[in-house]
């Protein structure tokens, strides 16, 4: 029995031992825990120059956009382009019926000849009373000149040399006619005036056409520029030349140049047209954009102006409000801020932060009132 309460002492001194270490191993650790910081990036509050903008709903407009219509009658014989299809410009995009072009051509051609023929026979006939005049002017002062006669070949000779220049004139008609005719067979094949892509066909194979009928509809959709209706009250910061910022529904961010400010005003809206020139990188495919695809610009609204900013990175939302995380003597202190527009990669700052002060942008997610940091690199 003795030795048994001697064996049982001894367990119950190795067991308090043992607890006593892991308590002590169990403090370490918990002390260690205590002692190490969150490891942020920070960024400083700064004062940047700020052009206030407003969002407007803007298009992409096609320079070249219509219709393309017959400058012919006849029957459509002929369609090489449907709905869809792109063509290069002098593309043949139909063609009508040539048969009767072919007969005018003809006929023509017939009446050109006709007309040089007769101006031939006009001018010999010029040649040869001229010749006779020459006969007679040399007989003056002999016996043998008549000058009645002589008279009458001038008369003569002005006689021809106007019949000479009707013919000229025929022919010269007969010329015109002919490459009038020369040029509607041309016209019965109908082109792409320019490059770009057939919106919608107006006719069918048989449908006859008169001059000035729609043939299909054209846009060029490499030739593109934004519209958008500005409030009158807004053009100021408009001006020639300025570049804005323009965001498709993709989010996706582009450049855009002012290029005019038509200077007509829709009184139901009070809004004029302002056009713009999209300066697109290599990140967006032209071939993808259309005519009438809306985009939203960044329209501004005053002069730029020095303000209070902050990274977006550093802002932190929490329901309907914001703050970040200011860093003074190595720990973080929660700030509400409010908030203005935004600037490129950084935040108007209405109130809340100044100048100067050094806030959390990464890591902030997880730091707590008075947490100690340590500041890190970007570099690193």
């Amino acid at each position: 029995m003795p030795q048994m309460k001697r064996l049982c002492a001894v367990f119950m001194a190795l067991a308090i031992a043992l607890a006593s270490v892991g308590m002590a191993e169990a403090a370490d650790k918990k002390k260690k825990k205590k002692k190490k910081r969150a490891r942020i990036f920070v960024e400083e509050v700064v004062k940047t120059k700020v052009t206030e903008t407003m969002p407007i709903i803007g298009r992409f407009v096609a320079l070249q956009h219509g219709v393309v219509a017959a400058r012919v009658r006849g029957a459509v014989t002929e369609i090489k382009a449907d709905v869809g299809t792109r063509v290069k410009k002098g593309d043949v995009l139909a063609k009508l019926d040539i048969s009767r072009h072919e007969v005018t051509k003809s006929l023509n051609v017939a009446r050109l000849k006709e007309a040089i023929g007769a101006l031939h026979a006009a001018r010999a006939q010029l040649t040869l009373i001229g010749e006779e005049l020459r006969r007679q002017t040399r007989l003056k002062g002999s016996a043998a000149f008549s000058k009645a006669r002589l008279t009458d070949k001038r008369n003569e000779y002005a006689k021809f040399e106007s019949e000479v220049a009707e013919k000229e004139a025929a022919v010269a008609s007969a010329e015109a006619n002919l490459r009038m005719a020369e040029i509607d067979l041309g016209y019965a094949t109908v082109r792409a005036p320019y490059d770009g892509v057939v919106a919608e066909r107006h006719v069918s194979l048989g449908n006859f056409v008169r001059i000035g009928d729609s043939i299909v509809t054209m846009v060029n959709d490499s030739a593109l520029e934004v519209e958008a209706d500005v409030p009158q009250s807004r053009l100021a910061g408009i001006l020639p030349g300025r570049k804005i910022k323009f965001r498709f529904g993709s989010g996706l961010v582009q450049e855009a140049s002012v290029r005019a400010v038509v200077p007509a005003e829709d009184g139901r809206t009070r809004t004029r047209a302002v056009r713009f020139i999209p300066h697109l990188n290599g990140v967006v495919d032209k071939r993808a954009l259309a005519a009438n695809q809306t985009v939203t610009l960044d329209i501004p609204i005053s002069a730029a102006k020095e303000m209070i900013t902050v990274h977006k990175d550093a802002v932190i939302v929490s329901g309907d409000s914001y703050f970040v995380f200011v860093i003074e003597d190595r720990r973080a202190w929660r700030r509400d801020i409010k908030l203005g527009p935004a600037a490129g990669d950084r935040f108007v700052v209405r109130s809340g932060l100044k100048p100067g002060e050094i806030v959390a942008t990464h890591g902030n997610e997880k730091l707590k009132p008075g947490k100690k940091v340590k500041i890190r690199n970007r570099d690193g």
